[in-house]
């Protein structure tokens, strides 16, 4: 072991020394050419900005200064020699306090004169003679020239300049123009001041790409000026390999020395330790065969030791296989007591229990959630047993690999026909992925499988005893699938939870329908579509608008039942659509197609009895005159030509209400609509509403709702 484990100890060692010698060289030179843009774009940078001083005093001069202004228009040949010296000493001190602008000079148009900080002259004899024809006749640069001589007379020595052009004024030149000239040496001068010969260079190239000064040597960076059109090219020295090495003390190596014989040592150590357990073992074993079946030689050791393996790999594998069917059985009846478990009052260590079952050790959040086929008795009627198995599998299957591809691992198990539930394991920063794994599983079964599905979900989880809780949520989300609909995505969290009050209030309105329904007045339909639009806009569950259907088939029972039936028992009917709906859309077109045919029954069966057609007309009458306080049986039959009894008889065969608690109630809703909407006195809303005696009004009012009606004034 240790022969074996020695030299490559030290091939290693050797092989990260050469590798951190050339990661350092590498990464000297990736910082040497950092540097040297950063000191290129400093030395463009600088240029610019000098340059720009000098650009923007010109500008300044040029606008301010009036005597400049005076010297050019001026006739007055006194004054115009008067403002010519004081231009020239403006000249000058622009000179003097800029020490890279060598000469400023102003030219006439008019009268073709130069005026310099020195001198004065005709165009033809100043020395800068063929650049100022040159600027007449190809118009002036944007910028500052490239490299050029100057002389400011004829017998002047060349001086190399770089020159910036101004019209006067600036956006005519209808004047004239001044050249502002700086020295080249200048700028050479101060570009040689940031650089040292053993470590840096800089090359100066004008627009042409021809090279100004500089050493010429080969530049790392090029880094061009877009305000001067010139490019700097620079370059700084690489530090050499030979020369970092040479950084490295005697301490260094001396430190590097220790640390391999240290490793030695230890691995010489840990070798040592690690065979004698080794060692012992094939001891035992030894002595094992030997007391066992007497000496034999090394040969029968080993094939006993082998057949022993062997039989060990065998009763391991089936031991497995046992285990694996338990844990299956064990994981399918975890899911029948997560269905089974009352939140409240449960005692049950989840923990414990998904970690006998084989929890993911490295999942640090549970996401419980429901995966339920739509439409179920449709889905059974087109496919046969076999069928729905098989496409039960294609389900299940998809949904567990879509999850293994957001890095979670599943159990699942059918806990219903058409629903398929699912404890998720997930690592701790992959909650964010659910919300798209649960839309992905909803929209590859409804593209590939034909037929839909819903999922009931809730937010991922922690705490491992909570799991109950979290699969009731997503259990729970799936009773809210009428409002949400199919195909979707239910979030226990988006719920809006409702006392049931609410819920209570919505009995009013159905009796509203079941009275408008008995009555055979179509306003029933326009409170039916409120009442769906209504549930579907406050989002209850399954079971809330389940019960408030049967309650309305109870009102619609009290009205129909004594109807001769034709084909199917429309009770029946709604019954089987209030047990069976999946979405509020289903409520609405199935309910009401029943509905408007069982009315439809109900006024053939009422047009029929002819002898009785008149009452709805007493009955339009009392509801136009509730406010008489003469309305009584009497009055109806002189009106109708009816005898009082026989009418008070008809009207309750066909309204299944008396005149008195008809007219009764009729002038408590009118006096509730008062109470409300107005600030009358109570004894101007009895009157209104017919009763001449306000205690008559109070007592009525008070039978029927059940409280007062200054109570209900200030409930309302």
């Amino acid at each position: 072991m240790l022969f074996s484990y020695l030299p490559i100890f030290y091939i290693v060692i050797a092989v990260i020394f050469l590798i951190s010698i050339f990661m350092i060289n590498e990464s000297s030179q990736k910082q040497t050419l950092k540097t040297n843009v950063a000191f290129a774009n400093h030395v463009v940078s600088i240029l610019e900005q000098s340059l720009k001083t000098i650009d923007g005093t010109m500008i300044k001069e040029i606008d301010q200064n009036d005597n400049l202004k005076e010297y050019l228009y001026t006739t007055d040949k006194v004054k115009k020699y008067y403002y010519a010296n004081k231009v020239s000493d403006a000249f000058n001190n622009i000179v003097i306090n800029n020490k890279w602008i060598h000469s400023v000079y102003l030219y006439n148009i008019e009268d073709q004169t130069v005026l310099s900080s020195d001198i004065s002259t005709k165009a033809d004899s100043y020395g800068d003679e063929a650049f100022i024809r040159e600027l007449q006749q190809g118009g002036f640069p944007k910028g500052w020239t490239n490299k050029r001589e100057y002389r400011e007379l004829e017998y002047d020595k060349p001086v190399e300049v770089f020159s910036l052009v101004k019209p006067f004024p600036l956006f005519t030149a209808e004047k004239g123009f001044i050249v502002i000239n700086v020295n080249v040496q200048s700028v050479k001068s101060m570009l040689d001041e940031m650089t040292h010969a053993d470590i840096s260079h800089i090359n100066l190239y004008d627009s042409q790409g021809q090279r100004v000064f500089g050493s010429g040597g080969q530049d790392m960076s090029l880094i061009g000026s877009g305000y001067l059109g010139w490019t700097v090219g620079t370059s700084i020295k690489e530090t050499g390999l030979l020369e970092w090495t040479s950084a490295f003390s005697m301490w260094w190596l001396v430190f590097g020395l220790c640390a391999i014989i240290l490793g030695t040592l230890a691995i010489v150590f840990i070798s040592l330790k690690h065979s004698k357990p080794i060692e012992d073992i094939t001891h035992q074993i030894h002595d094992y065969v030997h007391k066992t079946f007497g000496k034999k030689g090394r040969s029968h050791d080993f094939h006993f030791i082998q057949s022993a393996l062997d039989k060990l790999i065998k009763e391991s594998n089936k031991s497995q296989e046992h285990y694996k069917q338990n844990l299956a059985f064990r994981r399918r009846m975890l899911f029948q007591e997560l269905l089974k478990t009352d939140p409240a009052h449960d005692k049950t260590r989840w923990g414990a229990a998904l970690q006998e079952l084989g929890r993911i050790e490295d999942a640090a959040m549970l996401s419980a959630f429901v995966v339920e086929i739509d439409d179920y008795s449709e889905f059974c009627a087109m496919y046969n047993e076999r069928d729905q198995g098989l496409l039960g599998f294609a389900l299940g299957s998809a949904v567990k690999e879509i999850m293994q591809d957001a890095g979670a691992d599943c159990w699942m198990e059918w806990i219903a026909p058409q629903r398929l539930g699912l404890i998720c394991f997930l690592p701790d920063d992959r909650e964010s992925a659910l919300p798209g794994c649960w839309d992905h599983i909803r929209t590859w079964i409804g593209q590939n499988l034909k037929f839909t599905v819903t999922l009931g979900v809730t937010d991922a989880i922690k705490d491992a005893e909570q799991l109950h809780v979290s699969f009731k949520k997503a259990l729970e989300a799936l009773d809210y699938k009428p409002v949400f609909g199919s195909n979707t995505v239910i979030r226990f969290e988006d719920i809006d939870m409702k006392e049931q009050r609410e819920v209570f209030d919505h009995l009013l309105v159905i009796r509203s329908i079941g009275l408008a329904f008995r009555e055979g007045d179509r306003k029933w339909e326009t409170i039916f579509d409120e009442l769906v639009e209504t549930l579907r806009a406050n989002r209850y569950s399954r079971t809330e608008i389940a019960n408030l259907l049967h309650y309305l088939i109870y009102q619609i029972y009290k009205d129909i039942s004594g109807l001769p039936r034709e084909g199917e028992d429309p009770i029946l009917e709604l019954n089987q659509a209030a047990d069976t709906f999946e979405t509020i859309d289903d409520i609405h077109e199935i309910f009401k197609a029943i509905l408007v045919k069982a009315a439809g029954q109900l006024h053939v069966f009422r047009s029929s009895q002819n002898q009785r057609s008149v009452v709805h007309d007493v009955r339009a009458y009392i509801e136009a005159n509730y406010g008489n306080p003469d309305l009584s049986l009497s009055l109806l039959g002189d009106t109708f030509h009816m005898n009082p009894s026989y009418l008070s008889r008809l009207f309750k065969e066909e309204f299944d209400q008396n005149f008195v608690d008809f007219l009764a109630r009729i002038r408590v809703e009118q006096a509730k609509m008062l109470l409300r909407s107005t600030n009358d006195s109570l004894q101007d809303i009895a009157a209104k509403v017919g009763y001449t005696h306000y205690y008559s009004f109070s007592r009525v009012f008070k039978k029927l709702e059940k409280v007062s009606a200054g109570d209900y004034r200030k409930m309302m």
